[in-house]
């Protein structure tokens, strides 16, 4: 027995791993937030040195809208993928580790692009952090539609979703973030429209 079989032969409880993952989605989503600090201002009854300042931090609410967003529809799709699978393995627990693990990172970059919006290395990153959380997604994707899809589901038409999910996340993150090197503030249109292709699943039941 190889080591790829030795990871597909132990089998794992699904609905644990789920709520773990929920758990931890919960926590990241919050800690976004807290990046967005009360402003302060010399003059606590001047309205208009009050909205001044909440118009400075505008950069990181647009940063965090566009990371929640990111984050809830990483959420939305990963649900739709457990729901797809009838078990689930060792090596898919892994995969779902690593995912997180890159999930977890993405409230770094972002109040790096909320602090340095017009930076390229703050947009490098997060298109690099956010890149890697959707290939690892992608990936278990098409490990579940491989070996564990449910037989309610039409497992070519599963296939072809995988490959459509491929062009549509990771490579069009990667196409978003070297976009910065065209126009700096580029990859800001592009992220806030990459969660809009996931918002429903791709897969139907019979």
């Amino acid at each position: 027995m190889n080591v790829l079989e030795k990871f597909q032969h132990w089998k794992l409880n699904k609905s644990r791993t789920e709520a773990f993952s929920d758990g931890v989605f919960a926590i990241i989503i919050t800690l976004l937030i807290l990046e967005i600090k009360i402003p302060h201002i010399e003059d606590k009854k001047s309205s208009s040195d009050l909205l001044w300042a909440i118009i400075d931090l505008l950069p990181k609410i647009i940063s965090w809208a566009v990371s929640f967003f990111f984050i809830a529809v990483f959420w939305v799709q990963h649900h739709n993928l457990f729901r797809l699978a009838d078990k689930i393995d060792y090596a898919l627990v892994w995969m779902n580790n690593l995912t997180l693990f890159f999930v977890c990172f993405l409230p770094f970059p972002t109040a790096m692009m909320g602090e340095y919006p017009e930076n390229r290395v703050a947009l490098l990153m997060f298109g690099a952090v956010a890149s890697a959380a959707s290939f690892m997604q992608t990936w278990m994707y098409h490990y579940i539609t491989k070996y564990y899809l449910l037989d309610r589901y039409d497992k070519v038409a599963a296939r072809k979703n995988v490959k459509r999910s491929f062009i549509l996340a990771p490579m069009l993150l990667i196409i978003a973030t070297a976009a910065s090197f065209v126009y700096i503030l580029l990859p800001y249109l592009i992220y806030a429209i990459v969660p809009f292709f996931f918002l429903l699943p791709f897969d139907r039941e019979d």
